[in-house]
């Protein structure tokens, strides 16, 4: 009798453990399919307009495909049957600022498009790796983890490339770096904690600054759309930050039986305790935020440069301007969605930078930046196809020996923390 219940237990156990399992794969799926609905949908959206060759609207409202040349006050005209023809200025309409309405196709953006100001845009956007480097190995160091800064430079690469070449998106990336630098400490919850707070000190300094700009920035109409969508985030993120550090928050204590049903409470608390280990270094905080700043200018540059090359409206009087927009594609690109934000942020694109581009110029400037950020991503496939981004065997044996010479370490780890 008792081998009859325990085999029905186990059975229910084994049938309870499949029905989870495809509940899981279930929810998989459905977001799954969710991500590609939207990303199919946006690029359906982002392709309406977008032309091989170029059109010229007249007086008339017809409308003229073919290769466009502007002389002076006139306009050239090849059209797709090989006639050509020259019109004068007052057979074409114009825009609200006077200029010529004429789209130009993906054909003539790419085609004329300055290919030095492409080279330029990669050689712009490939340091950008290093001060992100430098800014992983000081929040390590913050957590009284040593790194070596050419092994954070591998793994910053890794993980770009698997962010950037993977449809995994940014989690891989994260997942990677998270993985292996905790290979180098015998700290595994604080090297994992100092990814997620690496991520947030980048979502974050990106935010403030394009925040800053549309606050005390030239003043534009679709700059005064993003306002609330910026000031907004920006509030809560202070606020909650703010309360989470203060006192009050540390006051709020929770009955033992609450924090027993908490999975992985003892993680929770070490990465709590991670958290404000990190608050408490403010010249950390602040250098790692002048890196983000220093990288995302770089990056910015470089996505202005490909703008020039596909000879959009670019100049200085409105470089703050694409930088904002910059910034929103940036963080549409971390919402969780299409893999780096596949389709949403050619549509915020065309949304945007409208005023500056036919709807072929701002998609090809969109999928240049996309070749500038891979080709800049590249050496990360040499690094994970190598694994030099693993720790040295020497490296290994210490972090053993401190392991297990360490008491502290086979203590509960409310004692850990209390000891340490």
């Amino acid at each position: 009798m008792r081998t009859r219940c325990r085999r029905g237990g186990a059975v229910n156990a084994s049938s309870d453990f499949s029905a989870a399992i495809m509940q899981s794969k279930a929810k998989r799926l459905l977001f799954n399919a969710i991500r590609i609905g939207i990303c199919v949908g946006a690029l359906w959206i982002v392709g309406r307009g977008v032309t091989l060759r170029d059109n010229v609207t007249l007086v008339d409202g017809t409308s003229l495909s073919g290769t466009v040349r502007v002389v002076g006050e006139s306009v050239d005209l090849v059209t797709t049957d090989g006639d050509r023809r020259t019109l004068a200025a007052e057979e074409v309409a114009r825009d609200k600022d006077g200029a010529f309405r004429i789209s130009f196709g993906i054909a003539t953006a790419w085609g004329d498009s300055h290919k030095s100001f492409l080279l330029l845009a990669l050689a712009l956007h490939f340091p950008v790796v290093f001060p992100q480097a430098l800014r992983f190995q000081w929040l390590l160091a913050a957590q009284n983890i040593t790194v070596g800064y050419w092994e954070c430079v591998k793994l910053s690469f890794a993980g770009n490339f698997l962010n950037f070449a993977t449809p995994l998106g940014s989690h891989a990336g994260d997942a990677f770096k998270a993985y292996f630098a905790s290979l180098h400490t015998e700290h595994k919850t604080e090297a994992v904690t100092t990814v997620v707070l690496d991520r947030i000190i980048g979502l974050g300094t990106l935010l403030l600054v394009a925040t800053l700009i549309i606050t005390f920035g030239p003043s534009g109409e679709q700059l005064s759309l993003l306002r609330p969508y910026l000031l907004i985030p920006m509030g809560i993120g202070v606020f909650g930050g703010a309360f989470y550090l203060s006192p009050l928050f540390r006051m709020i204590k929770l009955p033992p039986s609450v924090l027993s049903r908490i999975p992985m409470i003892d993680h929770l608390r070490r990465m709590d305790r991670a958290a404000r280990t990190l608050a408490g270094h403010l010249p950390v905080v602040f250098g790692a935020v002048f890196l983000t700043v220093a990288l995302q200018a770089l990056a910015l540059l470089a996505y202005f440069a490909v703008a020039v090359a596909v000879m959009m409206d670019a100049h200085f009087g409105n470089i703050l301007e694409y930088f904002t927009y910059y910034y929103t594609g940036t963080i549409v690109q971390a919402l969780p969605g299409p893999p780096q934000g596949l389709g949403t942020v050619e549509l915020a694109y065309r949304f945007f930078f409208a005023p500056y581009g036919s709807a072929s110029q701002i998609v090809c400037m969109a999928l240049s930046i996309r070749i500038v950020v891979l080709v800049c991503a590249v050496p990360g496939l040499l690094v994970t196809l190598s694994g030099s981004y693993r720790p040295k065997a020497e490296g290994l044996e210490a972090i053993e020996h401190e392991m297990d010479g360490d008491s502290v370490m086979g203590l509960p780890v409310d004692q850990q923390l209390a000891t340490t």
